[in-house]
């Protein structure tokens, strides 16, 4: 039997079919060895938290994870007040994932943050407090004015996804998970390091990883990446943009094209050093030597598969893939 020790895997989704097939996908996940369940909250996609609230009523056992909202489409008291009426629905399963946001979610609204770590930190700290049943009186980014849950049935998890190193380092010492998605995959090792370190400094125990690898075993996938990059591209610190080619004047192009014509429209604009420092390319047993060598260095705790294709043969492959690599099926405990 597989330790809580080892990495198990998961799915991430985005809410880009409708409910009824997300939950039959997630109940087969499931059933064929996932832990967890990550949802993307992308406001253009179906709502995170119907979402993961159908995910809950087909699903017993998996985690269900937040993968991530952020403080500006919704009031942090209105996803308090959501992730514990989740926590209703799927007790022991939920995990309050928050971010700053990038540019698909705050771009579609016209959100241009002042402050957007400031946020995100008072922002886990008000979700936090909320949910553990405190009056919460906060005055900064985010207002909040004697707001409270009585109702609330405890604190939950919280992780937190980040691109800069501030936010990677705030991850490390206040988040229970953290969130390793949109990483190049040369840094994770050291990055699951840095982080675990960061945790045992400020309070005494490590982060729990969940490592999400852009992974490209087919043709089809591999040209499908692009596309992906295009968003994490865009949302680069501007030092890690310049090493890998990306000036700010193709910078400036990627954002436009991505904006007004879809991140299609921009994967010919992705140079080959972005794609060959994000992704993992070969054919499955490439892959899965790849998956076991990083997971050995790194220790995850969770590998997060993408959904690039929203069906259970997908699934099917995910569940093999992940066997090969060596990576535990079953549930996984909060």
């Amino acid at each position: 039997m597989p330790t809580e020790r080892a990495a198990h895997w998961g799915m991430w989704f985005h809410a880009v079919r409708p409910l009824p097939e997300l939950a039959a996908l997630a109940e087969a996940a499931e059933g064929r060895g996932a832990a967890a369940i990550l949802v993307a909250d992308e406001g253009t996609d179906r709502d995170l938290y119907v979402t993961l609230a159908a995910l809950a009523h087909r699903t017993r056992s998996v985690l269900l994870v937040a993968a991530v909202t952020n403080p500006y489409t919704r009031h942090p008291v209105a996803t308090a007040a959501a992730f514990a009426s989740l926590a209703e629905l799927a007790p022991g399963r939920v995990v309050a994932g928050l971010g700053a946001g990038g540019s698909r979610v705050l771009g579609p609204i016209g959100a241009a943050p002042r402050r957007p770590f400031t946020t995100l930190a008072e922002t886990v700290d008000v979700v936090d407090q909320l949910l553990a049943g405190r009056v919460v009186d906060h005055h900064g980014e985010v207002t909040v004015s004697g707001a409270a849950l009585p109702w609330s049935a405890g604190p939950l998890p919280i992780a937190i996804a980040g691109r800069g190193p501030r936010t990677e380092r705030f991850a490390g010492e206040r988040a229970d998970w953290v969130l390793l998605a949109g990483k190049a995959t040369g840094r994770v090792e050291a990055l699951a390091r840095d982080l675990r370190a960061a945790g045992v400094a400020a309070r005494g125990r490590a982060p729990r990883l969940a490592w999400n690898p852009i992974v490209a075993r087919t043709p089809a996938m591999a040209a499908e990446v692009r596309s992906h990059l295009a968003y994490i591209t865009v949302d680069l610190p501007a030092e890690d943009r310049r090493r890998l080619g990306v000036d700010d004047d193709l910078a400036a192009r990627l954002r436009e094209v991505v904006n007004t014509e879809g991140p299609d429209a921009a994967a010919p604009l992705i140079p080959d050093a972005v794609v060959d420092a994000y992704t993992i390319v070969g054919d499955r047993a490439g892959v899965a030597a790849w998956l076991a060598d990083l997971c050995a260095r790194a220790t995850p705790e969770l590998v997060a598969f993408d959904a690039s294709d929203y069906s259970v043969r997908f699934i099917e492959e995910c569940a093999a893939l992940a066997r090969d690599a060596g990576i535990a099926s079953g549930p996984l405990s909060l």
